[in-house]
């Protein structure tokens, strides 16, 4: 399935509706041996972050010894991921995005302008089916295939995961260990994609993020306006507070979660 990924990554370059006014960077096209060879080797930073879950469990937030948070985006590339990267941009954060591969293969320019903005890429499956509730074979299509797609379409190999709906059982979980991928959750949820005010949102974010803090948000999944208005806020009021952002790589690189930071359950039940 991954030789017919690679194909439809790289065919006519995918543009849509001109999602960014800024020139698309120039990515050389990857082969499946080139995958599957990026898949099997780890540098340094991959290996450390890789080994930095214990077997079984998802990361939910990092240490707590550093005054940083990590924002996340979940569900796109969409129609407002444009306008989240304009305000990360604008307000000097890193993120990281946990990016659905079939909206990778419509859009490839948007993930490239992800990474060409410094942001990290993680993998959400090619569908974002609930994966508890799929065999073996479909877990590791839908994680593999969107692995593949990200870097076809980006030249990055992804080595974070986070399953869709935060649903994750021991399978799941076994299927990211074996890609090389270490399962991300959160202990943040600003539950944007039912659709709260942007004031909510940023309410949810300052009254409950703490140091080590992984936050739940969406660039895609639907109308994102209200989160695109709430960064601003959600920005100005944790470096009032003392916080600074880092991806979520090296957020747990930088400050590594104890056991009370992992968890081998579902997260939520979040879009």
């Amino acid at each position: 399935m991954v030789v017919g990924v690679i194909a439809l990554a790289m065919k006519g370059g995918g543009e849509s509706g001109g999602s960014s006014a800024v020139a698309d960077p120039v990515i050389p096209a990857v082969s499946e041996a080139d995958i599957i060879a990026a898949a099997a080797q780890l540098g340094p930073r991959d290996q450390e972050l890789v080994d930095i879950g214990e077997t079984g469990v998802s990361i939910i937030r990092a240490g707590g010894a550093r005054k940083y948070v990590a924002l996340t985006f979940d569900d796109g590339p969409g129609p407002d991921t444009p306008a989240v990267l304009a305000e990360l941009k604008r307000l000097n954060v890193p993120a990281t995005f946990f990016v659905v591969g079939h909206a990778v293969a419509e859009n490839p320019g948007a993930l490239r302008q992800v990474v060409a903005d410094g942001h990290e890429i993680g993998v959400h499956t090619w569908t974002h089916p609930d994966l508890t509730a799929l065999p073996g074979r479909a877990q590791r299509s839908e994680i593999e295939n969107t692995a593949g797609e990200i870097l076809a379409a980006s030249g990055v190999a992804s080595r974070l995961f986070r399953a869709p709906y935060g649903a994750v059982d021991p399978d799941v979980l076994k299927r990211a260990e074996d890609a090389k991928l270490l399962s991300v959750l959160w202990n943040v949820d600003t539950m944007d994609w039912t659709r709260p005010s942007a004031g909510q949102i940023v309410e949810t974010v300052l009254s409950n993020a703490v140091p080590g803090s992984i936050i739940l948000m969406h660039d895609g999944g639907g109308d994102r306006t209200a989160t695109v208005q709430a960064l601003p806020r959600i920005v100005t009021g944790l470096r009032a507070r003392g916080y600074e952002f880092a991806t979520v790589g090296d957020l747990v690189i930088s400050d590594p979660p104890g056991s009370d930071d992992m968890s081998s359950k579902s997260r939520s039940t979040q879009k």
